[in-house]
């Protein structure tokens, strides 16, 4: 039986529903759908997870920590033995089904529930009187993707007898033929004698306008391969597709990209919505008709359409303003909408109360936020005009979709139908998610200081730059908008700077360390914070390392030694200088590089981009130009 160990974070990203990963066996699987996630669990409610403003954005009843698994005790029964939620797996499939000999090359394919290894059944392996099982198949690396978030196995048999639907069932076979590419790759058919060989089958091609790929476009002449909406990870299930299919390997890097949503816990304020109110609303009589009413009325559900569904007259004594509150507090706000994309539905706006409340000092067990004692020195006083030690957080992350080939662009709707078969009514809906606890300190710019320097002309053209590369790479891949302002660069930059002087000053690892950025550049709200925290899903996230070197005495030591490495980058002047001209991924960096500004990709929100060492510290040609230097 083929079966592995997985950390129950790792089921949220990055392998969550409709993920591939590698089995210690060697073993290729990919995730199951949410729908099987609880299978066998006598008791669901205890991997229940509330978290109030996520579960409004994401609009979900609650959140399900992944199930751990547990085996029955061995010992006698007794009182403090648990019955309960005992032997619950998450289950994988097997993927890609096509697999090959290593010695004879033959292909094919195996049902993705097959537990353990496919055998070859050539004849060529009962030579010399050895009958039985072959030798043991390896899985193909090749396997097919489209952007609607479709996977399926390599046409093998299409690609071999360009068509579409070919008639010969002759037995495949793939040689290497070397040279380290695609025409390396050959595959041929035993029964026909024809050979084709792998070349540009990842490749994509412009055809009458329109972006195609060469594996849509050249299996048959004058006839299109498109997707046929193929789902492995719901138990093979197809749905309408007919978008072009390209070529990948199975580990690319772009096969699949976890949506996930993270939320810091913040206290919820008491609600004026009646509580006896908010219980109908939420009951299970409501659920099927609310989701009819969501379907038939463009995902909005009316005062009235709930008046109508409530034939027994249970909400006659609310008002209609009531009513719409509780509506709106169930489904999250502006009438129950679901299907937006969270990239462009106001990120800043949902940060800000966020924002708000680690300006402030709090006492909660979920979340602490304290002023320092005594006062900084001038090196942190004339750098910051506020710093908060964060001595207890709580952060949840849920997954909510995926993509693949392009990240981002998803409505959510979408991204939600892509992890389970059958969806759920809205009463009872879930999402996978877990929480991390941990320690952080948050510091901000001064406002007025901020907004004198980013009106500088040569600071606007400095950062338009990345915002004009932003823009290229943004159009080409579908992206939602966004604005590359210079605050955004220059508090993102400071943000890379601290980490990076405080993991040799803290104790935590580099991966253990995050960001959270507070940006926005609206006069009347402005926003330019930076949260730098721990969230690891273990004891290393509540060590108090962190906060303590947010404290006076400590703090400005860090900040010092950052400025210093900013100044000047060990691979400088190639880094400062050069990299003007764009470097990092997508090009969107300036004077950053991988020793002086990256970091690892579990600690950037922005994937390692817009960061620029000039605008902090100034550069060679224009050393007036940073923030932290004199104008």
């Amino acid at each position: 039986m083929t079966s592995g160990n997985i950390r129950r974070a790792q089921l949220i990203s990055p392998f969550g529903a409709g993920a591939m990963t590698v089995l210690v066996d060697g073993t290729s699987v990919i995730a199951a759908g949410l729908d099987h996630w609880f299978e066998g669990a006598t008791d669901p409610e205890e991997f229940s997870l509330e978290e109030w403003r996520l579960q409004s954005r994401l609009k979900v009843n609650h959140f399900r920590l992944p199930p751990p698994y547990v085996r029955p005790s061995r010992r006698a029964a007794g009182p403090a033995q648990r019955t309960t939620n005992l032997d619950i797996t998450v289950p994988f499939l097997r993927f890609p089904a096509w697999s090959f000999c290593p010695f004879c090359k033959r292909l094919e394919a195996s049902p993705l529930v097959l537990e353990g290894k496919a055998y070859c059944k050539d004849p060529a392996h009962e030579r010399g009187g050895k009958r039985g099982k072959g030798p043991a198949m390896a899985q193909v690396p090749f396997v097919t993707v489209c952007e609607q978030g479709h996977l399926d196995d390599f046409p093998w048999r299409e690609w071999v007898h360009r068509s579409v639907q070919p008639s010969c069932v002759g037995t495949l076979r793939l040689h290497s033929r070397g040279g380290g590419s695609l025409a390396g790759q050959e595959v041929s058919c035993d029964g026909c004698k024809r050979k084709r060989s792998l070349e540009n089958v990842m490749n994509t091609i412009q055809v009458d306008g329109q972006e195609t790929t060469i594996l849509s476009s050249t299996l048959e002449k004058g006839a299109d391969f498109s997707c046929r909406g193929f789902r492995p990870w719901l138990g093979g299930a197809r749905q309408p597709c007919g978008w072009p299919i390209r070529g990948s390997l199975r580990g690319a890097s772009n096969v699949y990209f976890p949506l996930v949503e993270s939320s810091i816990y913040l206290p919820q304020s008491p609600s004026s919505t009646p509580e006896e109110l908010m219980e109908i609303v939420t009951s299970e009589q409501f659920a099927s008709g609310m989701s009819l009413a969501r379907a038939m009325g463009d995902g909005k559900i009316t005062v009235e359409n709930f008046r109508k569904m409530d034939r027994g007259g249970l909400t006659s004594s609310f008002s209609d303003d009531q009513v719409r509150d509780a509506l709106d507090e169930y489904l999250g706000g502006e009438a129950g909408e679901q299907d937006y994309d969270l990239d462009e539905h106001s990120p800043t706006e949902w940060r800000r109360p966020e924002h708000a409340v680690l300006r402030e000092s709090i006492e909660h067990p979920h979340l602490r936020v304290t002023r320092a004692k005594g006062s900084y020195a001038s090196a942190v006083d004339e750098s910051f005009s506020r710093v908060r030690l964060i001595e207890t957080l709580r952060e949840t992350r849920a997954l909510w979709g995926f993509t693949r080939l392009k990240s981002g662009g998803l409505k959510l709707r979408e991204g939600k139908k892509l992890l389970r078969l059958t969806p759920l009514p809205p009463g009872l809906d879930w999402l996978p998610a877990y929480t991390v606890n941990g320690e952080g300190i948050y510091l901000e710019l001064d406002e007025t200081r901020l907004q004198g320097w980013e009106s500088r002309r040569e600071v606007q053209q400095r950062a338009g730059r990345l915002a004009a590369r932003y823009e290229t790479v943004r159009a080409s891949r579908g992206s939602a908008e966004r604005e590359v302002s210079p605050r955004l660069v220059l508090v993102h930059t400071i943000t890379h700077l601290l980490i990076n002087q405080l993991i040799f000053d803290c104790g935590y690892s580099t991966a253990s360390l995050r960001e959270r950025l507070f940006v926005s550049t609206n006069r009347q709200r402005p926003m330019a914070g930076m949260l730098i925290y721990t969230a690891a899903g273990d004891a290393e996230g509540t060590m108090g390392g962190l906060v303590r070197m947010g404290k006076p005495g400590y703090l400005e030591r860090v900040w010092e030694a950052g400025l210093a490495n900013a100044a000047w980058c060990s691979t400088d002047p190639i880094c400062m200088e050069e990299g003007e001209s764009g470097q990092g991924p997508d090009s969107c960096n300036l004077a950053a590089c991988h020793s002086c500004g990256l970091l690892p990709e579990t600690s950037c929100e922005e994937f390692n981009r817009f960061l620029d060492r000039g605008l902090v510290v100034g550069s060679l040609k224009e050393p007036e130009i940073g923030f932290f230097q004199p104008g």
